[in-house]
């Protein structure tokens, strides 16, 4: 992954910069992602070795940063650093639309079958942990075009 370029530059370097840009929607996303992950490994890895993790979640636009704590296995610790990361890089930045309609498709197949296996898992349950994340990441699906749908 350390040699990986993207436009002309490394991962590193697009990572570091973008840990300064990152906005609302970006950091909303990621924290979104972090509790879907974090409810699929509390009810499919029950007796797996887990590690707590404290996630810092900072939003640049507004100065505003809190922490997350969490516990996750090896196997959602690491799908949930390649979903941030994935984030990080997304090339539509703070006007990205969900995941779900994005005609980029980011994700390694493999990590792409690994998130929409969590994705199903933990989205009707996410509703019950965290109703008001889940609400405005439904409102932030709704409504928007696709790029397909803006292509044709």
């Amino acid at each position: 992954m350390n040699n990986y370029i993207h436009r002309g530059r490394t991962v590193q370097e697009i990572e570091s910069k973008k840990d300064h840009e990152e906005g609302p929607r970006i950091t909303r996303e990621k924290e979104t992602v972090l509790y879907m992950i974090t409810i699929f490994c509390k009810g499919k890895h029950k007796y797996s070795d887990k590690e707590k993790l404290i996630v810092e979640m900072l939003d640049n636009s507004i100065s505003s940063n809190h922490s997350i704590e969490v516990e996750l296995c090896n196997e959602c610790l690491e799908l949930q650093q390649y979903a941030s990361r994935r984030l990080s890089l997304c090339q539509f930045g703070e006007n990205k639309s969900t995941c779900a309609n994005c005609a980029v498709h980011c994700y390694a197949p493999s990590q792409r079958e690994r998130i929409k296996e969590v994705m199903r898992y933990a989205g009707p349950r996410m509703l019950w942990s965290h109703p008001v994340l889940t609400i405005r990441h439904m409102l932030d699906g709704r409504g928007q075009k696709t790029l397909r749908e803006l292509g044709s």
